[in-house]
C-alpha cells in the first residue's frame, strides 16, 4: 500500500496522464475497489486544473449510462488532496485492443462506434459535449463491455475548445475543425472525433497523421485525409459514406446527432443480417476468429443478394458497389463473377458498370491494384500484380496493346480462327532469311477494332495524389476520380503525391497509350521514391562513400537515390592520414539522416 487518500487505500498505479495519476484504490468504508484519479501535486494549486477537475466529476455525474464510466465520489473544492473514485475498469483501451487485432469487419467497427453513439446520446441530451472522443477514452471493461470515459474537458470553457491561455484542449488527431480554429463548439464536434475513430476502427489507421501536432492539425483543418476505401477496400462504399459524412469540415455537412449517425450504422450492419449489434459485438469480443468469420460468410451472402436485387431494378452502381465489396472479401467468388457476367451482356452498360466499380474486373480481381496503393498497416509497398497495359516508355514504342485480354465479347476473336504463328515481327522482310522462301503466313482474321473513347483506370503508386491529363488541372484521385474516358492514342498523365505521401514519394510524369478496343483498361501510375539525404559531420574533411548509392563529402548533403521506402547502407569515410570510419546505417526515402563520424589521425611512420 502507497499511502491512503481519505477513506480510500491507494493500492497500485495502473495509469498516468498530463493532468492526474489513476490509482487501484479500496473504499475502506463500503469496502468496493475503486479506480482513485488524483490531480498531479503541482496542479492543484492552479485554479484552471481544480475546476477542469470538478466540471469531469460533476458532468459525469450527471449520467447515468451503461456506456459511461460511473462516478462515485470527489474530493469537494475544501480538500487538500483533489481526487475522483471511479468504478474500476479493468481491461485495454479501444486503441490498445486496435493495435493487436487484424482484419477488423467493417460491421465490428460499426457495432463499436453504434454503442459509443449511444453513451454520447445520453451525454449530449443532459447538454454534455465531451470534446476528446478517441480511441484512448474508450475501454473494454473486462474485455467485453465498452465504456466511455474521461470527460474532462467536457463543458470547460463554455463551448469553446481554448482556455483563457490560448491552449488548445483535446487530442490533435481526433480534434473537430472549430476546436482548432477556437469556433463554437457543440454535439456536432463528437460526431466529428466519433468519426475518426470510425475511421481508425475500420482501416486500422487514424486519418489525420503528420510528423508534428501542427501539420495534423492543419490537415484537419484542410480536411485531407486518405479516402478509407483506398486504405481498406474491404469495408465498402455505404461505410465509406458514413466515415466521410462523419468528418465534414463544416458541422453543417455532418451527421446533426448521434442518434442519426447511430441510425446510419444500424443500417448499415442490418443489410449484413446483424439486427442486434449490442450482442454481435458481445459475440464477437468472446471468440473473435469465430465470430468473424461467420459475420464475412454472411455478410457476402446478404450483399449478393442485395446487388442482385439492385441490378434486377436498374440500379447499376449500387449492385456493382455491392458486388465489389464482395469480390475484395471473398476474392474471386464465382456467384458474384457469373452476376457481373449477366450484368454485362449490355455492352454499354457494361462500361458504365466497370467505371463505377473502379474497374473492379482488373482493380480487384488482380489483387486490387487501383484501391490497394498505399502501404498498409505493416508498413510494406503494393507490388502491382498486372502487367503494365498501356505504359510507352519515352524512349521506346511498346506496343502494349497485345497484352491486354479483352473484355467484352466484340474484342475476342472467334475460335474457329486460326491465328498466325507467334514469330518476332514476322510480317517484316527481316524476319525472313535471305535465300530460303519464307512460308505462307496466315493471317488472323480479328475483328474491327472500336477507336470510341475507352474507360481508362487510374492506378496510382501511392495512391494519395493528384493526376493532370494532358495538361489539365490537378484533380485529387478518389472519390468520383478514379477513372476516366480518353481516346485512343498517347497521353500523358502527371501525377504529384500529396499529403505524406509527398514526403515519401517525388512528383512525375507517365506517358502511356490507351489502344483502340473494347471495354477498359488501366494505367499504372508509379512515383519514384525521394532520394534519401545524408549528412555526415566531422572535424576532418573527407569522402564519403554511401554503398553503392552515392558519393560525398563530409558537412555537406549527400542525396542518396535509394530506390525503395528504406535501405539498410555500409558508409565509409575516408581522408588521407586518418583511420577510415566505417558504419551500416538506415537510410529512409525523402528523410535526412545525420551521422557523426570520428577519424583518428594515424601515427607517424618511425
Amino acid at each position: 500500500m502507497l499511502r491512503k487518500v481519505e477513506k480510500y487505500e491507494i493500492e497500485e498505479e495502473i495509469g498516468h496522464g498530463g493532468m492526474a495519476t489513476v490509482y487501484r484504490a479500496q473504499d475502506t468504508v463500503l469496502d468496493r475497489a475503486v479506480a482513485l484519479k488524483i490531480l498531479h501535486p503541482h496542479l492543484r494549486s492552479a485554479e484552471e486544473a481544480r475546476r477542469r477537475f470538478q466540471r469531469e466529476a460533476r458532468s459525469v455525474a450527471r449520467l447515468r449510462h451503461p456506456r459511461v464510466l460511473e462516478i462515485y465520489d470527489f474530493s469537494g473544492e475544501g480538500s487538500t488532496e483533489a481526487f475522483i473514485a471511479a468504478e474500476l475498469l479493468t481491461g485495454p483501451t479501444l486503441k490498445q485492443w486496435r493495435e493487436k487485432t487484424q482484419d477488423v469487419p467493417a460491421e465490428i467497427a460499426a457495432c463499436f462506434v453504434i454503442e459509443i453513439a449511444r453513451a454520447l446520446e445520453a451525454a449530449h441530451e443532459a447538454k454534455i459535449v465531451h470534446r476528446d472522443v478517441k480511441p484512448e477514452n474508450v475501454l473494454l471493461h473486462e474485455d467485453r463491455e465498452i465504456k466511455l470515459t474521461d470527460f474532462g474537458i467536457a463543458d470547460m470553457v463554455d463551448s469553446q475548445s481554448m482556455t483563457a491561455t490560448g491552449q488548445i484542449l483535446g487530442s490533435p488527431g481526433h480534434m473537430a475543425p472549430e476546436q482548432i480554429e477556437g469556433k463554437d463548439t457543440d454535439e456536432r464536434t463528437d460526431l466529428f472525433s466519433l468519426g475518426t475513430v470510425l475511421y481508425y476502427l475500420a482501416t486500422g489507421r487514424l486519418p489525420f497523421t503528420g510528423r508534428n501536432p501542427h501539420q495534423v492539425l492543419k490537415r484537419i483543418v484542410d480536411s485531407e485525409y486518405a479516402d478509407p476505401l483506398r486504405v481498406n477496400p474491404a469495408i465498402g462504399g455505404q461505410m465509406r459514406a458514413i466515415i466521410v459524412k462523419s468528418l465534414a469540415k463544416e458541422a453543417d455537412d455532418r451527421y446533426q446527432s448521434a442518434v442519426e449517425l447511430r441510425e446510419a450504422l444500424e443500417a448499415f450492419v442490418a443489410e449484413a443480417g446483424i439486427l442486434d449489434p449490442e450482442a454481435t459485438l458481445a459475440r464477437y469480443l468472446k471468440n473473435p476468429d469465430e465470430e468473424r468469420a461467420k459475420i464475412v460468410a454472411q455478410t457476402v451472402e446478404r450483399l449478393i443478394d442485395h446487388g442482385a436485387r439492385a441490378s434486377d431494378a436498374g440500379d447499376v452502381p449500387t449492385a456493382l458497389d455491392y458486388y465489389n465489396r464482395v469480390l475484395v472479401l471473398d476474392e474471386g467468388n464465382e456467384k458474384v463473377l457469373k452476376l457481373i457476367e449477366r450484368v454485362g451482356m449490355d455492352r454499354r452498360r457494361r462500361r458504365v458498370m466497370l467505371a463505377g466499380a473502379g474497374l473492379m474486373a482488373f482493380g480487384v480481381l488482380a489483387s486490387g491494384v487501383a484501391w490497394t496503393a498505399w502501404p498498409g498497416p505493416g508498413g510494406r509497398d503494393p507490388e502491382p500484380s498486372l502487367p503494365p497495359v498501356a505504359i510507352a516508355p519515352e524512349d521506346a514504342g511498346v506496343d502494349a496493346g497485345a497484352e491486354l485480354a479483352a473484355l467484352d465479347d466484340a474484342g475476342t476473336p472467334d475460335a474457329g480462327v486460326e491465328l498466325a504463328q507467334a514469330a518476332p515481327d514476322a510480317g517484316s522482310a527481316d524476319a525472313v532469311e535471305e535465300g530460303v522462301p519464307s512460308a505462307p503466313i496466315r493471317r488472323a482474321q480479328v475483328p474491327a477494332v472500336s477507336r470510341e473513347p475507352r474507360v481508362v483506370a487510374l492506378a496510382p503508386v501511392p495512391a494519395t495524389v493528384s493526376i493532370g491529363i494532358d495538361g489539365g488541372p490537378l484533380r485529387p484521385y478518389g472519390g468520383g476520380f478514379h477513372s476516366t474516358e480518353l481516346s485512343p492514342g498517347r497521353h500523358t498523365f502527371r501525377v504529384v503525391p500529396t499529403g505524406d505521401a509527398a514526403e515519401v514519394w517525388a512528383e512525375t510524369t507517365v506517358t502511356a497509350t490507351v489502344e483502340p478496343g473494347e471495354g477498359p483498361t488501366r494505367v499504372p501510375l508509379v512515383c519514384p521514391y525521394k532520394p534519401a539525404t545524408l549528412f555526415v559531420r566531422s572535424v576532418v574533411p573527407a569522402d564519403v562513400q554511401v554503398g553503392t548509392y552515392a558519393r560525398g563529402r563530409t558537412n555537406s548533403l549527400i542525396a542518396v537515390p535509394i530506390g525503395t521506402r528504406s535501405a539498410n547502407v555500409l558508409i565509409r569515410v575516408t581522408s588521407d592520414g586518418h583511420r577510415a570510419h566505417e558504419q551500416r546505417i538506415s537510410l529512409s526515402a525523402g528523410e535526412r539522416t545525420v551521422v557523426e563520424a570520428e577519424l583518428p589521425e594515424l601515427a607517424a611512420a618511425p
